[in-house]
């Protein structure tokens, strides 16, 4: 739940800035002047803004947030089984522009320069699929055994 709280806070903070003008340090908004100062050191193709990222970023803020809240939901009240559908279908596309976004960042001109800083960051995301499939999964065969 504590990484779709973060997901959705960057939904709403620096995605949606990035999504329509670039990001600077000067910027007093929450999270943009952190967020610049980690870019700088280990994720600079972020801050160069090619057309690609700019879509993704502005797909991911404006498409992926209603799902993040979704997840949220489902946790809270653990109705996994009742939102499988949905929920795999949303971790199928967050799984394909997760590894687009990797491709893309590791084999541009600007490759991450601090790979571990890199992926404390972006971890977070593909742990976050692998456990919502879990409780997915999990929910379904709980579901079968209750109907057995």
């Amino acid at each position: 739940m504590c990484s779709h709280a973060q997901f959705i806070t960057m939904n709403l903070t620096v995605e949606r800035v990035y999504c329509h003008e670039p990001l600077r340090r000067t910027d007093a908004r929450f999270l943009i002047a952190e967020t610049v100062a980690f870019c700088e050191a280990a994720n600079p193709l972020f801050l160069s803004r090619p057309d690609w990222m700019v879509t993704a970023t502005c797909v991911s803020a404006y498409g992926f947030c209603g799902f993040y809240v979704l997840i949220a939901v489902v946790v809270l009240t653990r109705t996994w089984a009742s939102f499988r559908t949905p929920l795999t279908l949303f971790m199928g596309a967050k799984l394909n522009a997760i590894l687009f976004y990797h491709v893309m960042e590791f084999t541009s001109t600007m490759p991450p320069p601090n790979i571990a800083a890199y992926f404390a960051v972006e971890s977070p995301y593909l742990l976050s699929i692998g456990l919502v499939l879990y409780k997915i999964l999990a929910a379904e065969v709980a579901q079968k055994q209750k109907g057995s």
